[in-house]
């Protein structure tokens, strides 16, 4: 999936992880009310577990066994780029989706992570 337009009002887990006919869970990085705040819209779904920036780790990772990793691009506290690299290095290999509002060049920024991590699952999905 790419960054095209996409409500997230309107998102469901399998439109999120690409993954139709498959358990998905989902991990939410960065905090709830950031999210609000932010004015973006908050995943919502069973199985979606929030944690900080901070425990994301080799250690959570393979705790959770996340399919999906959801993130804002851009938050207070880190960028998608940020959390592609943390994941990266912990060899995820799920699907990581980075949420904005309002990026510029959405397409830029998936192209830098492909680069900087190769081999990561990595879109930007647009939240009008």
């Amino acid at each position: 999936m790419s960054w095209e337009q996409t409500k997230l009002s309107r998102l469901n887990v399998a439109s999120i992880s690409g993954l139709e006919d498959q358990t998905v869970a989902i991990l939410a990085v960065g905090e709830p009310d950031e999210w609000q705040q932010s004015g973006q819209t908050i995943p919502r779904a069973e199985g979606v577990q929030f944690v900080s920036i901070n425990e994301v780790n080799e250690t959570l990772l393979e705790h959770l066994c996340p399919t999906v990793v959801i993130s804002p691009a851009l938050s207070r506290r880190f960028d998608c780029i940020d959390l592609a690299q943390i994941l990266c290095s912990h060899r995820f290999k799920g699907r990581y989706r980075a949420v904005s509002r309002e990026l510029p060049n959405p397409s830029m920024v998936e192209r830098e992570i492909r680069g900087l991590c190769p081999g990561l699952d990595f879109a930007i999905l647009v939240d009008p």
